[in-house]
């Protein structure tokens, strides 16, 4: 391992997933619950702690407690990965209360979940097996007491029913680690995805009009040519605060044609206002039709963390295990 003096890297790319319809078999592998949130990276360098979605962006200033918590650790420099979340009354994560926290500002009841330690006091630990690295994170965490900042729990158990019992509960899914595996920033199959129920990021390509402004939301994703395709509509799960967000967020990216290279077709009376294919939502659906068209598709809420450059359709690994 390198000497303890390597300056604090500026940046750190988070470990990717790769999705699965099931877990791996038990033996080689951690499992942990998949918090329904937003993934965050901490920097922490002499002092000063730094928040950063997974694309990068600084959040920092928008959770002003967790960062006040995060200085009291006792380390000089070091880089967590992370998962930020609002849990509710049964400590189960929200991510539309998540959401609505965000965007009143009130934040001061935030969790973050740390499941990994990459650099630590001058040393580099990605190249150390992830057993290790959640050792020192375990011992890290354990040295003071904080009121928002906890592990993330690893359960080496059946992971059949493990995923059973998470989505009995209404959790979002599982996340499967390969034992011995080092933190390499890439979706190099080492962490994979498991989720209770098929739910994805989409980019929102237009809306249908109603009397009370948004119908429907128009979907697209980028297929493998980097093509921007239409996914069908989702018109179910808006309330009255979400409709509002919406119109605000998507009022100055109107355009006045379709992003897509050929418009879908639609009933007629159906009135649509095309937008910049700029906004990523989360939706949660029964199937992606032969068509390419999600069904039964639920709105979720808005990804402030992603980036609709990104958004194409999650499928299982081909080399899934």
């Amino acid at each position: 391992m390198a000497a303890p003096n390597l300056p604090c890297p500026e940046r750190i790319k988070p470990q990717l997933l790769t999705m699965a319809s099931r877990p791996p078999a038990s033996g080689d592998w951690l499992y942990e619950i998949k918090f329904d949130g937003y993934r965050m990276m901490v920097r922490i360098d002499q002092g000063r702690v730094t928040l950063f979605t997974k694309n990068g962006y600084d959040w920092t200033k928008r959770m002003p407690i967790l960062a006040k918590e995060l200085l009291a650790l006792p380390v000089r420099t070091a880089w967590l990965d992370a998962e930020v979340v609002m849990q509710d009354a049964d400590g189960r994560p929200r991510f539309a209360a998540l959401q609505s926290a965000f965007n009143t500002g009130r934040t001061s009841a935030l969790c973050l979940f740390a499941f990994d330690l990459l650099f630590e006091n001058g040393r580099d630990l990605r190249c150390l097996p992830i057993e290790k690295r959640r050792a020192r994170l375990t011992r890290l965490l354990g040295r003071v007491e904080l009121e928002h900042i906890r592990l993330s729990d690893a359960f080496d158990v059946d992971p059949g029913d493990l995923l059973h019992n998470i989505c009995a509960i209404e959790m979002e899914g599982l996340v499967c680690k390969r034992k011995g595996s080092a933190y390499t920033s890439e979706r190099d199959g080492n962490w994979i995805k498991v989720k209770c129920s098929p739910r994805q990021e989409f980019i929102v390509i237009g809306y249908t009009k109603a009397a009370g402004g948004i119908g429907s939301l128009l979907l697209g994703l980028y297929d493998a040519a980097g093509r921007l395709t239409y996914a069908g509509r989702v018109r179910s799960g808006f309330d009255s605060r979400t409709l509002q967000r919406l119109s605000e967020e998507l009022a100055p990216l109107k355009r006045s044609d379709s992003p897509l290279n050929v418009a879908p077709k639609l009933a007629k009376g159906i009135v649509v206002r095309w937008v910049e294919p700029e906004c990523v939502v989360e939706v949660k659906y029964t199937e992606i039709l032969p068509s390419g068209k999600v069904r039964h598709a639920v709105f979720l809420g808005i990804r402030e963390d992603k980036m609709a450059s990104e958004v194409n359709l999650e499928t299982d690994s081909s080399d899934e295990p």
